[in-house]
């Protein structure tokens, strides 16, 4: 579904990817996992078009994404829950999933947005209780989820997640990584990358392990939790 292949890029002198491969087979959660300033964020971005890369190749489907701006790479199918959930805090719930369809306004017609609402709802009930609510003022828990559903009303190829852990309580943690694990469960494809590694690695077919911008380890899931080096680096503990 989505193949990314030899990608570098830059911030001034500073190379942030140096060459890093990976791809996404359609209906699996692949997740990338390292430490802060490793580049994960710059991955995602670079993917969703707001990087441009010194080199390298990103294709959905076989078809290249690089150089399209943001708007037509999520009209292409990808779907990005950014980092810190970006919402629009003055716009209600609703609005904000609403939004979250905007590249296909022109074929969707009414009955059908509603269906798809609702179906965002059943996924987030919070979200139902809170959809005539400004955006922020939900806590930052109901924010995850107002995002990660703004990106499924694009009814995306792929969904990229940015950290989704990121600022929130433990038992809100665990509500998010259970919607997750509901989304694999239907066979949406998603990247999903993460600080929080063993939550990352408890939910993913796939995983790959990247510091200093390029590729270090990777495998399956199991295969990595297993792993001494990612136990001692990431799990806060080794095998013996």
């Amino acid at each position: 579904m989505l193949q990314i292949r030899d990608l570098s890029v830059s911030y001034g002198p500073v190379r942030a990817l140096q060459g890093v491969s990976l791809s996404v087979p359609e209906g699996k959660l692949v997740c990338v996992i390292g430490s802060n300033g490793a580049g994960k964020t710059t991955l995602l971005r670079t993917i969703s078009g707001l990087l441009t890369p010194g080199s390298g190749e990103v294709t959905l489907r076989g078809q290249s994404l690089l150089r399209q701006p943001p708007h037509r790479v999520a009209r292409r199918g990808v779907g990005h829950v950014p980092e810190n959930r970006r919402v629009f805090p003055d716009q209600s719930v609703q609005d904000n999933l609403i939004l979250g369809a905007y590249t296909r306004m022109g074929k969707l017609k009414r009955d059908a947005l509603n269906a798809e609402l609702e179906g965002i709802y059943t996924t987030f009930p919070r979200l139902k209780e809170r959809r005539q609510q400004l955006a922020g003022t939900l806590s930052g828990g109901e924010q995850q989820m107002l995002a990660i559903g703004r990106a499924l009303m694009l009814n995306p190829a792929v969904l990229l997640l940015d950290e989704p852990s990121m600022g929130l309580a433990p038992i809100i943690i665990d509500e998010v990584f259970r919607q997750l694990q509901a989304l694999k469960a239907r066979g949406l494809t998603m990247l999903l990358v993460e600080q929080l590694a063993y939550r990352a690695l408890g939910v993913a077919d796939y995983g790959y392990v990247i510091e200093h911008g390029r590729i270090e380890i990777e495998g399956p899931a199991a295969q990595l939790r297993a792993d001494p080096r990612v136990q001692a680096a990431y799990l806060g503990h080794s095998s013996t």
